[in-house]
């Protein structure tokens, strides 16, 4: 019967999900809500966000940097980690955030989640000296031309391979300090195995992580 009623939903263009415990609860308390409710709630509360712990070691990583170079950040979204970044950098030096915009909580197609983006950061794009630059993270390595970047903040994808090419890209830019979110073995081992495959971890604040070495060996 599962099956037919599957299968039935995939014939008129529904898709069936198994809810989590934390959506079953919600919806058994107001049934009102739909699952697009429900998506988007998880989505707010979860993707991209860092905690005002972590928010507050990055802005003491921003206000500790030795270098002039400019800041890059892997991994824009929506912008939210980047404004810490911009309230906490000295506001002469330059923030590069990169993203292709290939995925978002909220399911918006790439042109609709750039647009979004560039509007949640008009004031910082017009007066904070931030650039922002949709493309692969691989493109903007291979062809960076500026001076070693005085931090990388690597946000992005979240597998293995995209960590440890984050972290080689890095390097090849001469960053002269490497470090990103969401260190979680558990739930992303991906970036654990990244991370201490490539030195391991010098700083931490809750997920937030430095690089043990960050600039080029």
């Amino acid at each position: 019967m599962k099956r037919l009623a599957r299968t039935l939903a995939n014939a008129l263009g529904f898709e069936v999900t198994r809810l989590t415990p934390r959506q079953r609860s919600l919806l058994a308390g107001n049934p009102a809500l739909r699952y697009r409710h429900l998506v988007v709630a998880d989505a707010i509360m979860g993707a991209g966000q860092i905690t005002l712990a972590e928010a507050r070691f990055l802005a003491e990583l921003m206000r500790g940097l030795a270098s002039p170079g400019p800041i890059v950040e892997i991994g824009t979204l929506f912008g939210w980690s980047t404004s810490v970044i911009v309230l906490a950098k000295d506001p002469e030096r330059e923030l590069i955030t990169v993203d292709n915009y290939s995925w978002n909580p909220f399911g918006l197609p790439p042109a609709l989640h750039e647009a979004t983006t560039h509007a949640a950061l008009a004031d910082a794009i017009a007066g904070e000296r931030v650039r922002v630059l949709a493309t692969n993270a691989a493109d903007f390595y291979a062809g960076y031309a500026g001076p070693p970047p005085a931090l990388v903040f690597i946000d992005g994808d979240h597998s293995y391979e995209a960590i440890a090419a984050d972290i080689r890209g890095s390097r090849q830019i001469r960053a002269q300090v490497i470090c990103g979110h969401d260190y979680a073995p558990k739930i992303f081992p991906g970036i654990a195995r990244a991370v201490d495959e490539a030195g391991g971890i010098a700083r931490r604040e809750g997920t937030l992580w430095v690089l043990a070495s960050g600039a080029a060996r």
